[in-house]
């Protein structure tokens, strides 16, 4: 369906609206899709691994039918605002947000590692980005324990480092939002934040109007969780969604043999968009219920140049869009 309808003004290519981050908030009535580079291995958790050029990402997002892109780790999309909006706008695409780790369990890191975020948050700002996605960034400790710690623990933090730990996130999220920018919190697997009790632990001590939640419902399955309870209990402060899918045999395989959390992604965990065990069609029709309005961030986490199906990721990402299409989207 082409975007047109949105008015005249609007630059039609191919199809495709030109749209900026103002338009689709503007007439947001549903969920957007957009895509993300981690759908080609571009990640951030296996530093050194090879990268497709951005070019081929971005033109390979805008082909199968999305309306916009996630950053991908900072530097893989160019970084000068000018640069990265030609790109955009030459496809029809629009920047969403980027997902930033920050070392929660790490007080004398996690100084750094937010200026480090600013520079991110700024380009996200000069592009006209909503959000920003914050997440824990893990240490060894947690990324060895991915999967396998039970889904009411809270592991490796205390309650004096929660509370410093969340009076940080508090601190930065008044300064991105003084920056334009909406702050979600994305639960990850391998992270200190990763299990249901860990999200809920970090959302009672921060102020829901501050900090929201980026639910991705393969993360939240992997941490021992079901998205759909995740939706029930949180329901307004989840304000941006990532759509992924679990294998439900190999993550049992990852618990059992404790494989760490690129490993677990290595040999297949993320599965193709409903085929797994995270009721993807049951999401989405809670999220209609529940009036959500917003992105959905369609991602399945790999390693290398294929799924473990043998499918490149444009083959991935094209069937997770014609599997969304089939459900009204």
């Amino acid at each position: 369906m082409q975007l047109c309808q949105y008015g005249t003004s609007r630059l039609c290519r191919g199809g495709r609206a030109a749209l900026d981050q103002h338009d689709i908030e503007e007439d947001m009535h549903s969920i957007r899709l957009a895509a993300a580079p981690v759908s080609w291995g571009v990640t951030e958790v296996a530093e050194g691994a090879p990268r497709v050029p951005w070019q081929q990402v971005m033109d390979e997002i805008a082909a199968a039918g999305y309306l916009a892109t996630e950053l991908g780790p900072y530097g893989y999309y160019p970084t000068d605002a000018a640069t990265l909006r030609t790109a955009l706008d030459a496809r029809g695409l629009i920047l969403t947000s980027a997902f930033v780790p920050l070392p929660l369990a790490d007080p004398a890191a996690f100084g750094p590692a937010t200026e480090e975020a600013w520079q991110v948050a700024r380009l996200l700002a000069d592009l006209g980005a909503a959000y920003i996605v914050l997440s824990d960034a893990g240490d060894a400790l947690r990324r060895a324990h991915a999967g396998q710690i039970a889904p009411d623990q809270v592991f490796g933090m205390d309650a004096a480092a929660w509370n410093r730990a969340a009076r940080r996130v508090e601190e930065f999220a008044r300064r991105l939002n003084d920056l334009g920018l909406q702050t979600v919190f994305h639960h990850h697997a391998g992270t200190y934040v990763e299990t249901p009790a860990e999200l809920r632990a970090l959302c009672e001590r921060t102020s829901a109007e501050l900090v929201g939640i980026c639910l991705d419902t393969g993360h939240y399955l992997y941490g021992g969780g079901e998205p759909r309870a995740a939706l029930a209990t949180y329901r307004d402060r989840v304000r941006y969604m990532h759509l992924k899918d679990v294998d439900a045999g190999r993550l049992e395989q990852a618990r059992t043999e404790g494989w760490d959390f690129v490993t677990g992604v290595e040999r297949g965990v993320f599965t193709a968009l409903g085929a797994g065990a995270a009721d993807i069609e049951g999401c989405l029709a809670d999220l209609r219920a529940l009036g959500y309005n917003g992105w959905a961030v369609v991602e399945q986490d790999i390693i290398g140049d294929h799924d473990a199906a043998g499918r490149t990721p444009f083959e991935g990402v094209s069937a997770a869009r014609s599997f969304l299409r089939s459900l009204g989207l």
